[in-house]
């Protein structure tokens, strides 16, 4: 079956002389895997540069529903990247919200309200005047509205957060280790939507509980690391 679609390139790994396989979230069909025969051969049609996170395109491909591997006939670029301050950050956030979409985005399962979200955050991140150092924290607290494990809005006046199921606000911690301390101020207003500046090391602290929170909800994370060279870069 051939088909036409947005896509949002996440991964790739080199795959003999000049191939890739390549991960990319697809409108249509939601997270696929493709063979990009000879994209790295200097006579290549299609460019490599075409497969980093996060760049916005346009499939044609075909999909079959019996095999996990599928092809690329064309490949276009919808909105290239406009802002060049800032160009290693950036690419490493790209980098780092791939590299978690990957793993938790299933195959052939079809999102288009994440998909447009994904897409907006891209054309945000690279063309923003100026980037929000919260920004890999922002996206995985909104992605977890996507995945269905949003923290919870009650109690935000009590003084801690408990993160064993849901990020919820309490009174009073029980164990130091299921709690943000004294984080949860700074949690409490990022969900309340305020612009937080917090020390780079809470933000670092906030962003590895954040991995251990998708854990907990059955998304397993500790192969990530992408985070620590963000955090390295600042």
């Amino acid at each position: 079956m051939k088909y036409k679609s947005p896509a949002i390139t996440l991964t790739y790994i080199k795959y003999g002389e000049s191939s890739i396989v390549s991960k990319i979230f697809t409108k249509e069909k939601g997270l696929q895997t493709f063979m990009v025969k000879g994209v790295r051969s200097k006579k290549s049609k299609k460019k490599i540069s075409y497969f980093e996170p996060l760049k916005l395109l346009t499939v044609d491909a075909k999909y079959t529903s019996t095999k996990s591997m599928h092809y690329i006939e064309e490949i276009d670029i919808v909105h290239a990247t406009e802002n060049s301050i800032d160009k290693i950050n950036r690419n490493f956030i790209a980098y780092f919200i791939a590299e978690i979409c990957s793993k938790v985005l299933q195959d052939n399962e079809h999102n288009h309200d994440l998909f447009d979200y994904l897409w907006t955050l891209s054309i945000k991140l690279f063309n923003s005047e100026k980037i929000n150092p919260n920004f890999a924290i922002l996206f995985l607290l909104d992605l977890s509205k996507f995945l269905g494990f949003y923290p919870s809005l009650e109690n935000l006046e009590q003084s801690f957060f408990a993160i064993k199921n849901s990020y919820t606000a309490i009174k009073r911690k029980k164990n130091e280790e299921d709690y943000f301390n004294q984080k949860s101020n700074f949690l409490k207003e990022i969900i309340g939507g305020k612009k937080v500046i917090m020390p780079q090391k809470i933000r670092s602290e906030i962003l590895k509980d954040f991995l251990k929170y998708y854990k907990l909800n059955y998304y397993n994370l500790d192969n990530v690391t992408s985070h620590l060279i963000i955090e390295e870069l600042r």
